[in-house]
């Protein structure tokens, strides 16, 4: 991975406060951080109002849908393993 003078130096004097070789320090701080935009990306948040409104769609009765009932009953054109 190419970094700046700067960028090394930084990461260096991190990881050595640390008690970790570089390696050890940006692969732990990646990690991390991948585990953070993960989680994130799992996690869906709503506002109040939005919260309210979405739990009164689920409690609301089903809407009717023929086309999607038709779909459902035709053979699907993708061969079964």
């Amino acid at each position: 991975m190419r970094v700046s003078e700067h960028q090394e130096r930084m990461l260096r004097a991190a990881a050595d406060l640390s008690g970790e070789t570089l390696s050890g320090f940006v692969l732990s701080v990646a990690t991390e951080h991948a585990e953070e935009v993960l989680e994130r990306a799992q996690r869906v948040e709503l506002s109040d109002e939005a919260f309210t409104r979405f739990a009164q769609a689920l409690d609301a009765p089903a809407e009717r849908m023929p086309t999607l009932r038709r779909y459902a009953r035709k053979r699907s054109p993708i061969p079964a393993r």
